[in-house]
């Protein structure tokens, strides 16, 4: 079973993304609320109030290709990344939105439309239990232009892959293309090893050195 790892039940106060109605000023309203030209009518405070937007989608884009073939344990970093598109598409159906995704760069190419509900993650594992990565070279361009072509409804697209220095005018590139229609966010992998190094304490001179060589290869 999946758990909600990473994710965080926050209260809202009416402030949400799709107007829903005016009412009366409550106190602990914000400023941003309240409806001026309302007030003005009725000689009251008189706030907006708003709703969680309904039926939002979430598409994630997983990279097929050779670059996330390498082991990570007794898994691949394939592996690795797919299992937290599931997590992360299982999240998303929780809060009733609408989740997709789309495998590029692999040997067979993949889309699996936006669905929504209780057998929606039963959908997509069935749509992608099978997959494995490829020999190819990932080509971010040519999988947004993919992606605008199957869907040009506003989505927040998360692109899973593990960036390498060579990606940056392609990806950029990529970025543009789906900026056009969507929100879009990168989910660049990190190895175990990475991550144990950066949690790790600096106890000599060349853990220090490769704790900085480390640092320096992520922030380039």
């Amino acid at each position: 079973s999946f758990l909600l790892t990473g994710s965080r039940l926050k209260p809202r106060r009416g402030e949400g993304m799709e107007f829903h109605q005016l009412r009366e000023y409550h106190p602990g309203d914000s400023l941003r609320q309240i409806d001026w030209k309302a007030t003005a009518r009725r000689r009251s405070l008189i706030s907006r109030e708003y709703q969680d937007e309904q039926n939002q989608q979430v598409l994630i884009m997983l990279d097929g290709g050779r670059r996330l073939g390498m082991p990570v344990g007794k898994l691949t970093g394939f592996d690795h990344a797919l299992n937290a598109s599931l997590l992360l598409a299982w999240s998303a159906l929780k809060q009733k939105d609408k989740a997709g995704a789309m495998l590029f760069s692999g040997d067979q190419p993949r889309w699996l439309p936006p669905v929504q509900g209780q057998n929606g993650l039963n959908h997509l594992l069935n749509g992608l239990y099978d997959l494995h990565p490829s020999q190819h070279a990932s080509d971010f361009s040519l999988a947004a232009r993919q992606l605008v072509r199957h869907s040009r409804r506003r989505a927040l697209v998360v692109l899973v892959t593990r960036l390498q220095h060579e990606d940056l005018d392609d990806l950029l590139s990529a970025v543009g293309l789906m900026r056009r229609h969507h929100l879009v966010l990168i989910a660049d992998m990190l190895l175990p090893e990475q991550e144990a190094l950066a949690r790790q304490p600096v106890e000599d001179f060349d853990q220090a050195l490769t704790v900085c060589a480390d640092a320096q290869e992520q922030k380039q």
